[in-house]
């Protein structure tokens, strides 16, 4: 092994811890509500994932789900049930999860009574007994108990679980719902006295039955019973090809030995051995060889060495590589909330495979939006997920999962992911409304959001500027309604008031103006004052568009005048050259001087409207002037 370390040659140790659940999760009542909690340790803070089952659960109006710190790298976590029902029963799990590792906590909800038929808890109906029989050669102890479903049964003697074996043999007889429950002890010897109790469990609750066993020792024989000296283990050689298990006891006298496989009873073949040599004084080497292991070589082997002073029995698993089975079709879970789709797979595999997965003909690589998460379910049992984030539409398509071994692979069934979860922008359903108040008063400004999602960034500002929680300032969110409180508001503090509600899908934001009384007043009167000057202004216009049409008017008067004078001259001089022409004829023609009457009495006619016309432009003038004056003096 190769280390090499970089910036002079010491270790980067990151700082931080993966998740860990230091105390067993718990459940209570909390009036008509469940609460399952669970202590967490992690550095830095995890992602949390509630599930029931295999299913993702999710906030809903019944379903709450919190997480609180309560110290330095420690949190509680919380999931509420409000009204519990039976459909709520089942297997919980908190998975948490950083960079530094994952970790799960187990719960599981059982509810009593009930409709009828429901199960109920084991419960004994009889006092135990211990029943030898004639000989002496067999010793019975019975008990009976009434439960549904069937329970399980479990034997202990003092704190140790008691196994089944060639001198202890465990059975239950059953009746409808009540059990018969027996452990049988061939040949009892002083060594089985002590101490015997029946544990029964089933998913309603447990019970327990006590019997005290006691036998009259014959003389010890003289000797030591089997003890290991060296732990039993399991090693392979010629490459697989030859699986040994073996351990070194010692025993006084020699000790006689029996191997089981699963249970039931093994014979020396050409393919399985065994043999026991002596390697000193007392002591012995037990040796075991299976030849070309193969699926079936696999599960529990156990030898049985007994001397007359007593017995051991070394137990050892053996576990053959083969090829990782897929059962299932993969599953798909979409997480809405977080546009994260997780493609999950079952993997039957002796060791953790490697897993690859493919996308139509590509393999998928790891990177800030992708990650596969192998993690052991059970025995034997994988569970590997693809994880996408942030999913775009590049990640529609067809995945497969393929799992290796040195055994050979395994490929899934393949599943379409077909639709994107999308996101959507906040909306603000209640907007800001506008405050005016005196000063000093408290106000508080709120808005509401058509939906609830606590992971929504709310930002306050006052004239464009950032508010923050202070002294006189306090801002809230509880995922649905935004406040911000102003405790004694100041000039310094009204203006315009601007809440902007967004997420990584968009955002949405109101506004209001905070205004004191008196701005208010003085803005008032500035109004007015304008309202005046306007006025002025356009009497003012009025005045000077009137003295322009009188300007107008004398001009055409005057116009009318010049036209007035030019017509009279010419009928004047029409008039003398007529007048001449009648001397001319007066003396020719006595009779013409009535027509210079008539032309005289005309002309003075129109003299007489000329001088009428003048004497109206003289009037319209002197009152001009008179107007004029009537100003000057204002």
């Amino acid at each position: 092994i190769n280390l090499n370390f970089e910036d002079g040659g010491t270790p980067k140790i990151p700082d931080g811890k993966p998740p860990r659940f230091p105390k067993k999760p718990t459940i209570h009542q909390d009036g008509d509500i469940l609460v399952m909690e669970c202590m967490l340790e992690a550095n830095p803070v995890p992602e949390i994932i509630w599930y029931q089952g295999t299913k993702v659960i999710l906030d809903t109006s019944r379903i709450r789900m919190v997480k609180k710190a309560t110290g330095k790298d420690t949190y509680l976590l919380r999931l509420e049930i409000s009204n519990p029902t039976k459909q709520d029963g089942g297997n919980y799990r908190c998975n948490a999860c950083n960079s530094f590792g994952e970790s799960n906590a187990n719960i599981a909800l059982n509810f009593q009574g009930g409709d009828e038929g429901a199960g109920f808890a084991p419960s004994f109906i009889e006092k135990p007994k211990i029943i030898p029989n004639e000989t002496g050669t067999l010793i019975t102890m019975r008990c009976k108990c009434t439960a549904k479903p069937k329970p399980v049964v479990t034997w202990y003697k003092g704190t140790k679980a008691v196994q089944e074996s060639s001198k202890i043999k465990m059975r239950m007889i059953e009746h409808e719902d009540t059990y018969e429950i027996l452990l049988e002890i061939q040949d009892p010897i002083g060594p089985d006295s002590g101490t015997y109790r029946c544990h029964v469990q089933n998913e309603y609750g447990e019970s327990n039955a006590n019997l005290n066993l006691n036998i009259e020792a014959e003389p010890e024989p003289e000797g030591d019973p089997p003890t290991f000296v060296e732990k039993p283990r399991i090693r392979s050689e010629q490459s697989g090809k030859l699986v040994i298990m073996e351990c070194t006891v010692s025993a006084n006298p020699k000790p006689d030995i029996v191997w089981y496989h699963e249970g039931k009873l093994l014979t020396q073949s050409t393919k399985i051995s065994w043999k026991m040599e002596e390697k000193g004084k007392d002591l012995y080497y037990i040796r075991l060889e299976l030849k070309d292991p193969g699926k079936m070589d696999s599960g529990l082997y156990k030898c049985n060495i007994k001397n007359p002073s007593g017995e051991l029995n070394a137990n050892l698993t053996l576990n053959i590589e083969i090829v990782p089975v897929i059962k299932e079709i993969p599953k798909v879970i979409t997480i809405t909330k977080k546009k994260t789709i997780v493609i999950e797979c079952r993997v039957m595999s002796v060791f953790e495979p490697k897993c690859i997965w493919m996308k139509e003909n590509t393999a998928v690589k790891e990177d800030s939006r992708h990650s596969v998460r192998i993690e052991e379910l059970k025995e034997g049992e994988y569970s590997v997920k693809l994880e996408m984030s942030n999913c775009t539409i590049e990640d529609k398509g067809t995945y497969k999962l393929i799992a290796k071994n040195e055994k050979g692979e395994a490929q899934s069934q393949t599943v379409t992911i077909t639709e994107i979860p999308t996101g959507t922008a906040p909306v603000i359903k209640e907007k800001l409304k506008s405050v005016t108040l005196t000063e000093s008063k408290e106000v508080e400004f709120r808005v509401t959001l058509s939906t609830t999602d606590k992971t929504t960034k709310i930002t306050w500002t006052r004239n464009s500027q950032t508010l923050t929680n202070n002294k006189d300032v306090s801002l809230s969110f509880d995922g649905q309604v935004a406040k911000m409180t102003i405790s004694k508001v100041t000039k310094e503090l009204t203006g315009t008031i601007k809440v902007i509600v967004a997420n990584e899908f968009g955002q949405d934001e109101s506004t209001a103006e905070l205004v004191l009384e008196e701005q208010e007043e003085k803005k008032k009167k500035v109004e007015e004052k304008k309202k005046v000057e306007e006025k002025k202004k356009v009497e003012e216009k009025k005045k000077e568009e009137k003295k322009e049409e009188v300007k107008e008017t004398k001009v055409e008067e005057l116009k009318v005048t010049e036209r007035r004078k030019s017509s009279i001259t010419q009928k004047e001089e029409i008039v003398k050259i007529q007048e001449a022409k009648r001397k001319s004829s007066k003396a020719e023609n006595g009779p013409e001087e009535v027509v210079e009457t008539k032309v005289e009495q005309k002309s003075k006619v129109e003299k007489k409207e000329e001088i009428v016309q003048k004497k109206k432009v003289l009037k319209t003038e002197a009152k001009d002037a008179k107007k004029n004056g009537v100003a000057k003096k204002k």
